[in-house]
């Protein structure tokens, strides 16, 4: 976790910030995820992704207000939709995404943070604190959407090293969500291939 060594000052302050917040629920999700779960990206995280429900959105910015670069906004590609905000907290570049939508080969994924977070996620320690991560079946279905091999088949190996802590969670994600037949057929090939 040498990579990660330079964002944990910004780590244990928005630890330290939302501990304020009763109930709010979020995730470390990206790159800082994947390292934190020993998923070897090949390079330190250029930024820090906090991954948020829609109705965590406004009372997360009031918590990080002076840190803020922007305000939380509506932003829509071809593929992506959510809630964005950036806050630069120690030098370092921190986007939160709430209500975080992923449409792409047919299917359609929705990040719920608060079930991830009570069900799913991975529990990291930094510093003096636990912080929540994104489980690798998120980190997975995301990286297949967006086609990117280099981080999938990184994130699938790890996953099948442990296939009683992130099955489940894939299966559940599975289920919970809508794919389409290009997406199960570029799936069942990353399985077939490990």
């Amino acid at each position: 976790m040498v990579l990660l060594e330079p964002l944990v000052p910004t780590i244990t302050t928005i630890h330290t910030q939302l501990m304020q917040v009763p109930g709010v629920r979020w995730l470390i999700g990206g790159s800082c995820g994947l390292l934190m779960q020993n998923v070897d990206i090949g390079r330190s995280p250029r930024d820090l992704d906090i991954y948020v429900d829609k109705n965590d959105v406004s009372v997360i910015h009031s918590s990080l207000q002076d840190y803020s670069v922007d305000t939380p906004v509506y932003s829509q590609t071809s593929i992506y939709a959510s809630i964005l905000s950036h806050y630069q907290i120690h030098g370092d570049t921190v986007e939160v995404v709430g209500d975080f939508k992923v449409q792409a080969f047919d299917s359609f994924y929705q990040v719920e943070a608060a079930y991830l977070w009570e069900d799913h996620s991975y529990t990291a320690a930094i510093g003096n604190h636990e912080v929540k991560v994104m489980p690798l079946a998120h980190e997975l279905l995301f990286n297949l959407l967006r086609n990117r091999p280099d981080r999938y088949e990184a994130i699938y190996r790890a996953m099948i090293a442990a296939p009683e802590l992130h099955m489940p969670t894939l299966h559940a994600l599975l289920q919970r969500n809508s794919w389409g037949l290009a997406f199960e057929k570029r799936l069942g090939e990353l399985i077939d291939s490990c």
